[in-house]
């Protein structure tokens, strides 16, 4: 997996206040999480971490340069842990960075893709993924951008289990081999009761003498 390269500067200051001010200009208030170093305190630029997701992909190797007064003071690998967003607006609030060692394996979140037309569709069934995502564990440069399942085997009734994936080599699910991926079922029709109504009774006509 490629390392794409974002520059981070380092700060001093924290609480609301700060963090305020960076996110006028354009900067996301954000931690660099080490795993044999004090936490960093940093700010990125917003357009910048946009582009360098958007390159990467869901799950890039992040070079991150730290900077201060203008100078590179120390490069990182790191991957994204975390980013807040603002419900409103869904602009970024704050980032979590985590640094890997690349000869150590880490535990990342990777997008599932589901691959061919299950037989059970057919038939009437009704293709129901259970989850996009899956957890796996592997080195940094193992990190798949996204891990692809077939389904075309599926008839009504199947399911596939995170046991039943065939995982890129070096790569090992970080979840319950039992957990469900996707299923065919067939799918409920909800059947209208219509009312009938009453039969109306006969008029009857009053005889006058």
């Amino acid at each position: 997996m490629n390392k794409i390269s974002l520059s981070v500067e380092q700060r001093s200051e924290t609480g609301k206040g700060p963090a305020r001010r960076l996110r006028v200009v354009g900067r996301i208030p954000a931690i660099l999480y080490g795993k044999k170093s004090e936490p960093r305190k940093l700010s990125v630029d917003a357009r910048e971490f946009r582009k360098a997701m958007e390159e990467g992909g869901r799950n890039p190797l992040l070079d991150l340069k730290v900077t201060e007064n203008g100078k590179v003071v120390a490069t990182q690998v790191a991957v994204l842990k975390e980013r807040q967003m603002r419900p409103v607006d869904g602009s970024l609030v704050h980032l979590d960075f985590l640094e890997v060692l690349m000869d150590e394996p880490i535990e990342v979140t990777v997008a599932i893709e589901f691959e061919g037309k299950p037989v059970g569709i057919d038939k009437g069934g009704l293709f129901q993924p259970a989850t996009r995502e899956l957890r796996i564990v592997c080195l940094p440069d193992d990190i798949p951008g996204v891990i692809k399942v077939d389904v075309s085997a599926l008839d009504i009734g199947d399911s596939i289990h995170v046991g039943d994936m065939t995982l890129p080599k070096g790569v090992t699910a970080a979840q319950d081999t039992t957990v469900a991926l996707a299923s065919v079922a067939l799918p409920t029709k909800a059947e209208e009761v219509v009312e009938e109504a009453p039969p109306a009774e006969p008029e009857t006509t009053e005889s006058t003498s």
